[in-house]
């Protein structure tokens, strides 16, 4: 009779733990690194102004096919967005995001210019839960 009661226990707790965790795939934010992008993105997105891919067909325009299949194992585009900042800079330059603590849940991204007077090509990625708000500061 005991057993029964823990293996009932153990399987509503699992129930449980399993409506609030987070589902696999789908955190607030992730960054993917290691893409290399065609260079029209540098004209539609900034430092400042991403470009928001919401389907593997809008990203074509960005992404040659190895940096789309990589793009279509980490996204699900029915629950999640990217967000491609593209620029050139000094080689200094630091682009970070804050996660506010609030609800909805934000995200605030920021620039930092460098120092040095090198021109390099800047190429973050990001993907974000749709329902996340963000902004560039």
């Amino acid at each position: 009779m005991m057993k029964t009661h823990l293996i009932v226990l153990v399987s509503f707790l699992s129930l449980v733990s399993g409506l609030f965790a987070a589902p696999a795939n789908h955190d607030l934010i992730t960054e993917l690194k290691d893409l290399s992008a065609e260079e029209v993105v540098f004209k539609g997105a900034s430092k400042t102004k991403p470009v928001v891919v919401k389907s593997l067909k809008n990203g074509a325009k960005y992404f040659g096919k190895e940096a789309l299949a990589k793009i279509s194992k980490a996204v699900d585009f029915e629950k999640q967005s990217v967000l491609v900042f593209a620029w050139k800079g000094s080689g200094q330059d630091r682009f970070q995001y804050v996660v506010k603590e609030s609800f909805p849940e934000q995200i605030m991204f920021s620039y930092k210019r460098g120092r040095t007077k090198d021109l390099k090509s800047h190429l973050k990625v990001y993907v974000l839960r749709s329902d996340v708000k963000w902004a560039v500061e």
